[in-house]
């Protein structure tokens, strides 16, 4: 008999029986009803047992849907959401001195492992070894009523890191988590990641000679650590980082071998990366992915075709598209972007709107219907925007600035402001020649005992600060 026939008619048979056997596990405790004139007397209805049944599948041609061109319309109102801020620019993260500054280190990282000019070391190892270089936050996560940030402690290619939670409530901040290197062949990356009141972070090592790589988890309210992935490997790198809707992935690279890019995707449920691969996917090449809701997502190249396809377990949308990622994709919205234009989908009223944001950032999440976009560049100054993408109505929700990581959660969507900060490097002392040019140099005494001085130059390189932690919900 077809199952859900035989489950439908098993409902309905329930429903309409009146049950006084007491040992049926499903039934409910009886609920005693008092009446004068018929004394006590209890009586339990047995309800249907849950059915939950596959969404109904659906496949959509192009010409289904009804082509709708729009043009984002910028609107000096209120925009319909709550924003709010809180500013750690004053917070103070302590100072650390990372692996190659250390005494035992310097000595060999400066002298044999930097740059050289003209057979020399170009900065003199006595000048870092102690040095300890002031921590900078380089990404912040709210979760639970607090925010986390992750400090760098940098010089050269080097950074321990600490995690830190401020509570927005009394304005406290605590170091919950410290990484160091052990050694001059342990470095962590710094796109540690925050997702699901966890952060995950990697780090390279050496097993002998053996390059090594490791993903761990930590959870941000418990302070526990997890490793989720290990590798020993002369022929794998590795790349941890979040995906457009704000979930952990892991991308594993094999540098001798022919084998492709294997990818990983956190499963909050298992708690583990899985591979995609082992992941349900639909025939032809996945050319991206995501997962919205629980559900996966994929923009699948056909073999023998150039338009993309949208499918998951709810439909099969043939697309235009020949690029582009996904930005959100449920039940009954869909959209995608090439780079320039928006695709959204409205599988209500069987709208694809095409909506040119090529001037509106890179940067999107999706809450509560509504699309957040904003971030062009490190250098350009501007708001970010909340898009009723039905509509293409567009409110500036913050003033001009530079703001990132625009990230949707449980609770709303959040985002940081974020400044230039350079940090600059220099060994040896600063003399001016018979030219009046200005020279950097050090002296080093040979084994003769003749002083020779060489050049050295600066090192310097450029980051984003956060500032500011920017929240948005729904009024």
């Amino acid at each position: 008999m077809d199952k859900k026939l035989f489950r439908a008619m098993a409902a309905a048979l329930i429903l309409t029986v009146t049950a006084f056997s007491a040992g049926c596990q499903d039934k409910k405790k009886p609920q005693p009803v008092t009446s004068e004139d018929m004394g006590d007397y209890s009586e339990t209805i047995a309800e249907a047992p849950e059915t939950t049944e596959a969404p109904v599948f659906r496949e959509y041609t192009e010409s289904d849907f009804k082509d709708v061109d729009m043009s984002l319309t910028i609107v000096d109102k209120e925009p319909p959401v709550e924003v709010s801020s809180i500013d750690i620019s004053g917070l103070d993260y302590g100072e650390k001195v990372p692996v190659c500054n250390k005494e035992e280190f310097a000595e060999e990282y400066y002298t044999n492992m930097r740059e050289f000019y003209n057979g020399s070391p170009m900065y003199n190892w006595k000048d870092f070894a102690g040095k300890a270089i002031t921590g900078s936050p380089h990404k912040c996560h709210i979760w639970n009523g607090k925010c986390y940030i992750y400090v760098i402690y940098e010089c050269f290619e080097y950074a321990d890191w600490s995690l830190f939670s401020y509570d927005m409530a009394s304005g406290k901040a605590e170091e919950i988590y410290s990484w160091s290197a052990a050694n001059l062949d342990e470095r962590s990356d710094r796109n540690a990641c925050f997702c699901e009141g966890s952060l995950f972070f990697a780090y390279s090592g050496k097993d002998g000679n053996t390059p090594t790589s490791t993903v761990k988890r930590i959870d941000l309210e418990t302070g526990e650590e997890k490793t989720l992935y290990e590798a020993a490997d002369i022929d794998i790198t590795i790349w941890l980082h979040t995906n457009d809707s704000g979930n952990a992935e892991l991308q594993e690279y094999h540098n001798v071998s022919e084998k492709g890019t294997v990818i990983y995707k956190y499963d909050t449920d298992k708690d583990e990366f899985v591979q995609e691969s082992d992941i349900d996917v639909p025939e032809g090449r996945i050319m991206a992915s995501d997962c919205f809701g629980g559900v996966y997502s994929y923009l699948v190249k056909p073999d023998g075709k150039r338009k993309y396809e949208l499918i998951n377990d709810y439909y099969r949308i043939s697309t235009p598209l020949t690029t582009g990622r996904i930005v959100y994709a449920d039940q009954k919205l869909a959209i995608l972007y090439n780079n320039v234009k928006l695709h959204i989908y409205n599988l209500e009223k069987m709208e694809h709107c095409i909506l040119d944001v090529d001037d509106f950032g890179s940067e999107m999440a999706v809450y509560d219907g509504k699309l957040f976009i904003g971030h062009r560049s490190s250098d350009f100054r501007m708001p970010v925007y909340c898009v009723i993408p039905e509509l293409g109505i567009t409110y500036p929700i913050v003033e001009d600035g530079i703001y990132s990581d625009i990230c949707a959660t449980a609770d709303g969507v959040t985002f940081n402001q974020t400044s230039r900060q350079k940090n600059v490097i220099k060994s040896g002392t600063v003399s001016v020649d018979e030219n009046g040019e200005v020279h950097e140099e050090y002296e080093v005494v040979d084994e003769n005992g003749e002083v020779n001085h060489f050049y050295t130059g600066s090192f310097s390189h450029q980051y984003d600060r956060i500032d500011k932690v920017y929240t948005v919900k729904k009024k």
